[in-house]
Order: structure tokens, then C-alpha cells, then sequence
């Protein structure tokens, strides 16, 4: 009996078992996972955000020096002439035209093409100066030219300072009628081309040196002996066929003290002569 008891018993149990297996749930199954190929392309090049550079070679500061001042030892005024004294220039009518006094001023006009003025003062001699006076070209035309009488011991010996209309400067030096070019014509920069206009020339002669200045810019330096004191004067050339007409006014002549010249110095120049077109290229 106990033998069918318990056979019953596990009939019971399997038959139980078979009965709960329906409601156990089903494991899903993962599904494959798709593997995609490896880039094996060329590696992107490293950047380098600090490269290593060649030190550069470092190259000494200038030093600057100052200009060195043109005009050196200027003292005492000796002279300041206002052009209101009538017995120190000369006075000159001819067929050129005319050198006469105005309101205080000097003017040189030429009225004949091709002619030629000129007016020396009779006082005072003079060696080392310092001297500053006003051109006021009123009728002047390209080649024209105009400027000043140095170191003048007669009519025919002295150096020649020549300004033109086509902005250009010029330095002789004339003995008995013959010049002689220091500095050929060269350009500049303070001489505007044409008239009117009002240039304030300075020279500084101490020696057998000369140095010129317009409107207080240095403009070149020149050395010569032959010449080593005398008067002053101013002249004016016409090489075209109207009249020029220049005024000359406020002169002041200062003396040079204290100087000592280096031995053997250059001639110093500003810049290369640039002579003017061969047709006009004439000394007055």
C-alpha cells in the first residue's frame, strides 16, 4: 500500500511539473552584433603647436649720434643792414636794366634777355662771417638765375652762390672773369621751381670753408683758397627772353669765433650735382 502511496505521490508531482513548465519564460536570444571593418588609413601627422626654431643672431643697437652743427662759433652781429642807407650798394643803370633801392630793399631787375646785373657793397671787408640775407625773386623763369657775390676783392674776382628757377643751386669761384665750379648745379629741396617766392640764404665762410644754407637747411660745403676775404655782393642773369626781376632785403652779418678746422677735411656735399639739360647749362 505504501509502495502505491508514494508512486502516486510522484505521478501527482510530475504531472504538476509538467503543468508549470508553460508558464516559465523563454530567454530571448541576443541578437549577432554587426562588426564593422578597421580604418587602417594613414595616421593624421602629429602637430607640433611649438616648434623649435634657429635663435636668431642678435644685432647691436646703433648708437646715435647727434647732427653735427654746420654753422659752428657763430658771435656778434657786425652787420644789419635794412637797405634804408643809399651810400653802401652800387646803383646801376645801363641796357641790361637796373639795380636800385626800394622800400627797404635792393632790387636787381634785367630787362634784356641774355643780360646780366650785378651790385657790390662797398663795406666791409670781410675774412670769417656768418651772413643771412632774403631773396624775393618776383620775375624769374627756369634757367634764370640770382644770388650772391662772396669774398669779393674786385668786380672780376669772387665766389659766385647761384640759385635757379628750376629749383637747382650752384657754387664758382671767378678769377678775372673765368669760373671755375666748386659745386655743379644740384637740386634743392627749399627752392620750389617758377616765382614768386621768398628764400632766406645763409653762408658761413670761416677759412677755405664755405657751407650754404637755405631757409636754415645746410646745403653743401665747399673747400677753396684762392679767395680768403673781401666785400659782398648780389646779381641776378636772365637767360630767358622776359625780364627778372629779385629783391634783396634784411641782411645780417655775424661774426665766427672759437673755430678750429680738422686738418685735411673733405668737401661735404648733400647729394650727387645734378646738371641742368645741356641747352641752359651756362654759368652767368
Amino acid at each position: 500500500m505504501k509502495l502505491i502511496h508514494h508512486l502516486l505521490l510522484l505521478l501527482a508531482c510530475l504531472v504538476w511539473l509538467s503543468a508549470c513548465t508553460g508558464l516559465t519564460p523563454q530567454l530571448q536570444e541576443t541578437p549577432d552584433v554587426t562588426e564593422f571593418p578597421t580604418f587602417t588609413g594613414v595616421p593624421s601627422p602629429t602637430i607640433d603647436w611649438f616648434p623649435v626654431t634657429d635663435t636668431p643672431t642678435l644685432i647691436p643697437t646703433a648708437i646715435s649720434t647727434p647732427t653735427p652743427d654746420q654753422r659752428p662759433g657763430l658771435g656778434e652781429l657786425m652787420l644789419n643792414d635794412s637797405f634804408t642807407d643809399e651810400t653802401h650798394w652800387q646803383i646801376v643803370h645801363n641796357d641790361d636794366g637796373n639795380v636800385e633801392y626800394g622800400d627797404q630793399e635792393l632790387t636787381v631787375a634785367v630787362s634784356k634777355p641774355g643780360g646780366s646785373l650785378q651790385s657790390l657793397r662797398n663795406t666791409p671787408v670781410l675774412d670769417n662771417f656768418y651772413l643771412e640775407i632774403t631773396a624775393n625773386p618776383d620775375l624769374c623763369r627756369a634757367a634764370d638765375a640770382y644770388g650772391l657775390l662772396l669774398r669779393v676783392s674786385s668786380p672780376l674776382n669772387f665766389y659766385r652762390f647761384s640759385i635757379d628757377c628750376n629749383g637747382q643751386i650752384k657754387l664758382e669761384r671767378v678769377n678775372h672773369g673765368e669760373s671755375f665750379v666748386l659745386q655743379d648745379w644740384m637740386a634743392s629741396g627749399q627752392v620750389p621751381t617758377g616765382s614768386p617766392l621768398v628764400l632766406r640764404l645763409g653762408v658761413w665762410a670761416y677759412s677755405n670753408v664755405l657751407r650754404f644754407f637755405i631757409n636754415d637747411v645746410y646745403q653743401f660745403s665747399a673747400q677753396d683758397s684762392v679767395w680768403k676775404n673781401g666785400t659782398i655782393g648780389v646779381f641776378a642773369h636772365s637767360y630767358e627772353d622776359t625780364p627778372l626781376t629779385v629783391s634783396f632785403y634784411d641782411m645780417q652779418i655775424k661774426a665766427i669765433q672759437g673755430v678750429t678746422l680738422p686738418t685735411a677735411t673733405p668737401p661735404i656735399k648733400s647729394s650727387t650735382p645734378t646738371r641742368r639739360p645741356t641747352a641752359t647749362n651756362r654759368a652767368p
